[in-house]
């Protein structure tokens, strides 16, 4: 199947839309040895690690709990755009989660949508990540005006022994109400990639629905530099699979770029 899902209506208690369903996801199967480099022995002693990580945008998660559960739950790390989460809506998500026996214990969220408030401040916002494995903020130096801004976070989840850390990130849209919305989402993705690409090191990912095409920004060309390869660009190179569209089937602007020890363990794209 494709990497892209076409839209979709699920009806039950409560009917919903994914409007443009977002979905990209890779598989990266555990090539890689834990604790290989620091405690070297017998091939037996290593334990072989696999995961599957992925970036979508839902259109918003409110009352989605029980869909995630049973149509994500191939996933082992989901990050999240446009979660549209504010006040209380995060535990109700979680709540959600528990309810339908989900595999998926951990909900980070950026921090404003966890403040409560009395009118939805996110309508158009918010980024997450899901995780059947422990996850956590990542402590930064971002500027305070990002880490406010309900469109980025980053987030380290602890798979075996091996953190794999990320940043996610919801560009501002091309729209009347977003007049700098091509200013906004490189500063944005600057402050973001170079903390994903200079100020760690390890299994990395940059994602999210960025809303600008490929290379159209400056922070694109740190990506380059680090070594960072978008999903698509790799299964393309590797076993040539078409480019896809990611958005409303006519653009590209939803990413998943891994960082150069995440490029080994990439195998396959599949949905």
């Amino acid at each position: 199947m494709p990497l892209w899902r076409e839209s979709q209506r699920v009806k039950g208690g409560n009917s919903w839309c994914l409007r443009s369903s977002r979905l990209l996801m890779i598989l990266c199967f555990g090539s890689f040895r834990i604790g290989e480099a620091s405690n070297p022995g017998p091939v037996d002693q290593f334990e072989a690690c696999q995961f599957t990580l992925g970036t979508c945008n839902p259109s918003g998660l409110r009352n989605k709990a029980q869909y995630f559960s049973s149509q994500l739950s191939y996933g082992d790390i989901w990050t999240v755009t446009e979660t549209h989460f504010f006040g209380h809506d995060v535990s109700k998500f979680r709540a959600g989660l528990r309810a339908s026996k989900s595999e998926f214990a951990y909900v980070v969220t950026d921090q404003p949508s966890i403040k409560p408030c009395l009118t939805s401040q996110n309508a158009w916002k918010g980024v997450a990540v899901l995780s059947k494995h422990p996850t956590r903020i990542l402590p930064s130096g971002l500027p305070e005006c990002i880490l406010n801004s309900g469109r980025a976070m980053l987030a380290t989840t602890l798979l075996s022994d091996v953190w794999i850390s990320g940043g996610v990130i919801y560009g501002e849209p091309d729209g009347h109400k977003y007049p700098n919305h091509m200013r906004n989402t490189e500063y944005l993705l600057h402050h973001v990639i170079s903390h994903g690409c200079h100020l760690s090191a390890g299994l990395r990912y940059v994602a999210g629905d960025w809303n600008v095409l490929q290379d159209s920004l400056p922070a694109f060309e740190i990506l380059q530099q680090a070594g960072f390869r978008e999903v698509q660009d790799i299964a393309f190179e590797r076993w040539a699979t078409p480019i896809q569209t990611t958005c409303k089937s006519s653009t590209r602007k939803d990413f998943l770029y891994l960082s150069p020890e995440m490029q080994d363990f990439f195998c396959w794209v599949w949905m």
